[in-house]
């Protein structure tokens, strides 16, 4: 615009002039700056000539894209995630876009990839570890969808090589700490007993005794048991758009396997099969999966979301605090320590976990109590008086 006349507090005259930038090169959106102060009308439209001619210069050495030519960090990361659906179970893929469309979306999505640099990156990954304890995934895909669009061809080079990715931090969080005493298992198990539904603690008690994993028992059918014996051959998770789903894969290879029930739990079992049916033709519904353990929270019988057991313990921790704060899968881990205090083999144990790997077994769930720990020394103190070493 040409410059314009104005007025001070103090009635004196200036005038003033307002230009238009080239567009954000991150964002595309229009920008504009004013220059103002002038004493005359000549001093600003000198000021207004010089300035067009400066960015005149800049432009012819680095000529700016008009915004529909931009590809957007968005645009990229879209492009990119069709590639990786196809490559990981939908849960992972639910988990992931979750987070990226809560941290770095709202960061990255309307820039220009092409004119987002290192320091950049290197800020947001820095101030992200200070905040986001598993900010390594959010960093990994930064690092795929800048590799990716590098190999479009929408930058000509790769910033995120450039970039030091800061090292993640240690947790301090122990086995220990996901662990359950003898007395806190059998305080919790009567806690949710006298609390909530029978199918509440049945759910609780099969993990107790068996040590699978949640959401191998929220995908159990009836026809998985036979006998004593129950086969455990799949799972329930996340779709893609978020919707629970039994998958007919299990967590691993090893994960598929066939366990021997306790008396108690088989009995327990066969209660919740009679209550259920009852409940069922109480309603006038049918159980069309044979599942197990149903919700009716949403009118029609369906499968429990995966979330439901974490509810469960939540509400209970909030209504009795001297419970300790514990997830769901310290039932798992309560049982791997119950069961070689008990004399169970690790290769027994690695089995009943559905491991693929006795590494795996050997790395997490050998873990002595401290009664274990305190009895294997005084053997070895006994040993040692009988040898007189």
């Amino acid at each position: 615009m040409k410059p314009e006349k104005y007025k001070l507090k103090s009635g004196e005259t200036r005038w003033r002039f307002q230009i238009a930038l080239p567009r954000d090169p991150l964002t595309g959106k229009r920008r504009t700056t004013r220059r103002s102060g002038f004493r005359t009308r000549e001093q600003a439209n000198i000021a207004l000539t010089r300035l067009k001619s400066q960015l005149d210069r800049e432009q012819k050495v680095s000529p700016v894209k008009t915004y529909q030519g931009i590809k957007t960090f968005k645009d990229a990361y879209y492009e990119w995630l069709v590639i990786y659906k196809t490559t990981v179970k939908p849960t992972t893929y639910f988990d992931l876009t979750k987070k990226t469309a809560r941290l770095l979306l709202p960061e990255f999505g309307d820039k220009d990839i092409s004119k987002i640099e290192a320091t950049y990156i290197q800020k947001y990954l820095v101030d992200l570890s200070q905040k986001y304890k598993e900010f390594h995934a959010i960093s990994t895909v930064l690092r795929r969808v800048f590799k990716y669009a590098y190999k479009m061809g929408y930058t000509t080079h790769d910033e995120f090589v450039k970039v030091d990715v800061p090292k993640e931090q240690r947790s301090n969080h122990k086995l220990d700490d996901d662990l359950l005493t003898e007395d806190q298992l059998k305080t919790y198990l009567n806690f949710i007993h006298n609390e909530y539904s029978f199918e509440n603690y049945v759910y609780f008690t099969l993990l107790a005794r068996t040590g699978m994993r949640r959401s191998e028992a929220l995908a159990l059918s009836w026809k998985d048991l036979k006998g004593n014996r129950l086969h455990i051959h799949q799972t329930l998770s996340t779709g893609y758009r978020g919707e629970t789903i039994i998958s007919e894969t299990t967590k691993t290879k090893g994960s598929d396997r066939v366990i021997i029930l306790d008396k108690k739990t088989l009995s327990l079992l066969n209660q919740h099969h009679l209550a259920l049916n009852g409940k069922l033709a109480k309603r006038h519904e049918k159980n069309k999966d044979d599942l197990m353990f149903l919700s009716f929270s949403k009118g029609k019988p369906q499968a429990h979301v995966s979330s439901w057991p974490y509810g469960t313990l939540r509400r209970l921790q909030a209504k009795f605090p001297q419970l300790p704060k514990v997830d769901v899968h310290a039932f798992r881990h309560t049982y791997a320590t119950l069961a070689l205090k008990s004399g169970m083999s690790l290769l027994d144990l690695q089995h009943q976990l559905g491991h693929s790997s006795y590494n795996t077994t050997l790395r997490y769930y050998a873990k002595y109590t401290n009664d274990q720990k305190e009895k294997a020394a005084e053997k070895m103190s006994d040993f040692f008086d009988k040898i007189d070493l």
